[in-house]
């Protein structure tokens, strides 16, 4: 039996790996050893695909799991409002500040509680990546109202 909405989104996701992949072949790939600002993102795209393929021929021949068909709908909707609302303000806010507040809005989905809890994971995480990727592998990341401070 083909299940429909594995059909649909399956469909869905590969448009949506094909734009990525098409967005981030206008930036520079560069090469595995040398990535450019659009080998991660187009890599991304490829895994999609690949993934979204597996999904939609198991969907096509009925070997999908039986999975009910709609859970809370909500919780994907706040993340992609999240992620669209982190790619504008990344800029002018800043990485650090962008990714405290993204990591709050996606703990708080995934049902944290603890307020205090939920603070201290996001302001870890966020500081400890950008010092990660800014200082220890000088990848540049948005320094927004906050790069006085570096």
């Amino acid at each position: 039996m083909r299940k429909t909405g594995d059909i649909i989104a399956s469909l869905f996701c590969i448009l949506i790996g094909a734009a990525v992949m098409a967005g981030a072949a206008r930036l520079r790939l560069g090469t595995p050893s040398e990535p450019q600002p659009g080998f991660f993102p187009f890599v991304s795209g490829v895994v999609l695909i690949v993934l979204c393929m597996i999904l939609l021929l198991q969907a096509l021949s009925g070997r999908g799991q039986g999975t009910e068909a709609f859970g809370e709908l909500w919780r994907p909707g706040i993340l992609m409002t999240g992620l669209l609302i982190y790619s504008v303000v990344l800029d002018d806010l800043g990485y650090i500040l962008a990714t405290i507040i993204l990591s709050a809005v996606v703990l708080r989905v995934l049902d944290t509680k603890a307020w205090l809890k939920l603070a201290g994971i996001s302001l870890l995480l966020s500081i400890g990546t950008y010092f990660l990727f800014d200082r220890l592998l000088n990848v540049s990341l948005p320094g927004g109202i906050l790069s006085g401070f570096k």
